[in-house]
């Protein structure tokens, strides 16, 4: 017979007693203050908590009473032989320097396979799933930040806007219904200069600078047919989803449902500070190019209006007006895109292929 030290929980009450408990032929008995509480009780008829570091052993009973005993090595002994050794399974991984160390590697590769691959495949099913409203809400608050921020009121023509839209119309039709695609045309100053901005549910910012910057419409044509990849492949609330996917995460894991609203507050500010993919600006240039093949569109047009843009981008050296007041960085639009010369050498092999 051997006897551990603990305390009991009748199960009824939170009221704890010292106790102690006997083993002897696979039965056990609880005692406490000399007086017999549980007695012959099955081995196989109680839970025994598996031992992992200075935890309390727990002996569960089958009505919900409970033996607590920090005396480890009893508990292991009243447990050797039987089937139930394996207990001490987590104590021993924990205990050994090497399994904790293939343990953390497994969670670092773990967490970087959820990042890499994990979060862009849900971000891709959820953008799909959501109802096409938050898009449209999506677009409606980043045009308020951008026009606030950013962006001013276009320089052109009523008349060369009125030109451009009817230029940009055949590649609408491209488009799935489902999409509000519309263009719209802003001064961008000395803030993103010559660029274009695809927005979740189908507008397209054009800025002055790149219609100014264009050499011809085809060029014009060719940028449109690439922000429309963005939008066909809803990369931007994909991209959105993703840099927002830990926070939301965090939400769901700790229950801070407080967070929430931050994260969906701030989606506009994240879909106009953070930049495409490697990943999604390719499928957008080859969406943009399989939309010029059908139009008779050089591709030789948008490597050059592209490598353009790379020369006519950013601000002069030491300009205040580059800057907003609260002196961030937006140029962070365009480094986050992968390297333009690489674009550009893909763009004109694929030509040269044709």
């Amino acid at each position: 017979m051997s006897t551990i030290q603990g305390h009991y929980y009748d199960g009824r009450t939170a009221r704890r007693h010292e106790a102690s408990l006997e083993t002897a032929g696979g039965r056990v008995r609880v005692s406490v203050g000399g007086e017999i509480v549980r007695d012959s009780v099955s081995l196989n008829d109680i839970q025994i908590s598996s031992r992992l570091g200075n935890t309390p052993r727990s002996l569960r009973f089958a009505d919900g009473a409970l033996f607590e005993t920090l005396d480890h090595l009893a508990v292991d002994r009243l447990l050797k032989g039987s089937d139930r050794a394996a207990s001490g399974l987590l104590h021993r991984l924990e205990s050994s320097l090497k399994y904790v160390a293939l343990a953390l590697v497994v969670t670092v590769i773990a967490v970087w396979a959820g990042v890499r691959y994990g979060v862009p495949a849900l971000a891709q099913m959820a953008a799909y799933a959501m109802p096409v409203e938050v898009s449209r809400s999506l677009d409606r608050g980043t045009l308020e930040l951008l026009d606030a921020r950013l962006l001013r009121p276009s320089t052109l023509s009523e008349s060369e806007q009125a030109r451009l839209q009817q230029v940009f119309a055949p590649l609408v039709d491209e488009v799935p219904g489902e999409f509000a695609v519309r263009v719209l045309f802003r001064d961008a100053g000395h803030s993103i200069g010559p660029n274009a901005l695809a927005l979740p549910s189908g507008t397209v910012v054009f800025t002055d600078q790149l219609v100014q910057l264009a050499e011809e419409d085809a060029e014009l044509l060719a940028v449109f047919a690439h922000e429309l990849g963005h939008v066909v492949h809803r990369h931007g609330l994909r991209q959105t989803l993703q840099g927002s996917m830990l926070t939301l995460a965090a939400v769901v894991v700790l229950g801070d449902v407080s967070s929430l609203s931050s994260v969906m507050v701030g989606l506009p500010v994240l879909l106009t500070e953070l930049g495409y993919s490697r990943a999604f600006e390719r499928e957008a240039d080859d969406y943009a190019l399989r939309v010029m093949a059908r139009h008779g569109i050089d591709s030789r047009h948008f490597a050059a209006i592209l490598s353009r843009m790379e020369q006519g981008g950013g601000c002069p050296e030491n300009d205040d007006d580059c800057a907003p007041a609260d002196g961030g960085r937006w140029d962070a639009y365009l480094s986050t895109h992968p390297s333009t010369q690489e674009r550009v050498r893909r763009i004109e092999a694929m030509s040269s292929q044709h």
